[in-house]
């Protein structure tokens, strides 16, 4: 009878087309009360994933001579997105093509969504359209490829930028193309016609701004016995136009190299970078070690910028596996972003995160 629910395992997933049917079915019951209940159907052609994740950090130490303007050296944050995956695939041609959106979901974001952009894949390779990061960003491999929690040098409160790679387009909106992956070589290319200018706006003027950006990334993947190697090249061209009347060119190049055996993983990288009478010469290295549910790893990074700050930072962090999808890390930084004075000392994150 209808008091008789039970769950379905079916349910238990929110994949392909069973995304939003999932919803609606997730307690099941009898045949007459599946005849009784409001439905929920997929309505469209693609089918649907649901992911995502939910993360909970607490900040504690020099936040202040780390961030600058934050007079608390303890405070808790949220992070947390919502991603709607649509594919489909067309029989006929083998065609592959979506979108995905990907929802900022932190009770504070004014914007709705962090990247969205639409897909078409074949034996040609892949291209994006839309608000995603450039080949030169999703391509390059350094040390921090290897750290875990937040990302070490690349992480969240932790992390100092100019130590990490070059600078890229981020999610303004571009083209991105992928050629497939043959004999373990893969070439990426993006182009950013303005760089402030995404979601459904144009940009209006250029000042202050990138124009005409153009990224490329050339990766390298293959395995000697137990060693797994990945090595890769970025870089990237953009006009620029600032409003102090410094129109120099945006040229910048960032090479890496990672090695994995045995639970460990060694990366680093080199880079140059010329950008509005600023040079800047950056590394950095990064080891990992994993041991069951366990992985540390440090990460270092130092750059010198002429002229400007000569920042350095080395960030130790241990992440634990704690169930499927749910992993407690936690990091230290020990970081001198050599801005001028109080802007060197140590800062703390801890973080619980869920990946669905």
């Amino acid at each position: 009878m209808c008091g008789s629910w039970q769950r379905s395992s079916r349910a238990a997933r929110l994949s392909a087309s069973t995304a939003l049917v999932a919803v609606a079915t997730l307690w099941g019951g009898t045949q007459a009360c599946a005849q009784s209940a409001p439905k929920l159907s997929a309505g469209g052609k693609l089918d649907i994933t649901v992911t995502g994740f939910a993360r909970f950090l607490w900040a504690v130490g020099d936040i202040k001579e780390k961030l600058g303007g934050q007079e608390s050296s303890s405070d808790f944050r949220n992070d947390t997105e919502v991603h709607i995956v649509a594919r489909g695939k067309d029989d006929n041609t083998g065609l592959e093509y979506g979108a995905t959106i990907e929802f900022e979901a932190d009770t504070n974001r004014t914007e709705n969504t962090d990247e969205t952009w639409v897909i078409v894949k074949g034996p040609f390779g892949e291209v994006r359209f839309g608000d995603e990061d450039g080949a030169a960003d999703n391509m390059k491999i350094g040390g921090f490829s290897v750290a875990v929690g937040t990302g070490g040098i690349d992480g969240t409160v932790v992390d100092t930028g100019l130590v990490v790679g070059p600078t890229n387009s981020d999610d303004a909106t571009k083209i991105v193309y992928y050629t497939p992956s043959l004999a373990g070589f893969q070439l990426g290319v993006s182009y950013t016609a303005n760089g402030n200018s995404n979601g459904d706006n144009l940009a209006v003027t250029n000042l202050d701004g990138f124009k005409d950006w153009v990224e490329a990334g050339l990766t390298w993947t293959g395995e000697f016995g137990a060693v797994a190697l990945q090595a890769g090249v970025v870089g990237g061209l953009a006009q620029t136009n600032f409003e102090n009347g410094n129109d120099d060119d945006l040229k910048t190049l960032f090479a890496g190299l990672q090695v994995g055996a045995f639970g460990i993983s060694v990366a680093g990288g080199l880079g140059t970078e010329e950008v509005a009478g600023i040079d800047r010469d950056w590394y950095n290295l990064g080891i990992k070690g994993e041991i069951g549910p366990v992985a540390l790893s440090a990460t270092w990074g130092q750059a010198t910028l002429d002229p400007g700050p000569d920042p350095k930072n080395l960030v130790l962090g241990a992440e634990l596996g704690i169930a499927p999808g749910l992993t407690l890390s936690g990091e230290v930084a020990f970081f001198d972003e050599n801005r001028g004075a109080d802007d060197d000392g140590v800062v703390g994150v801890v973080r619980l995160g869920v990946d669905f």
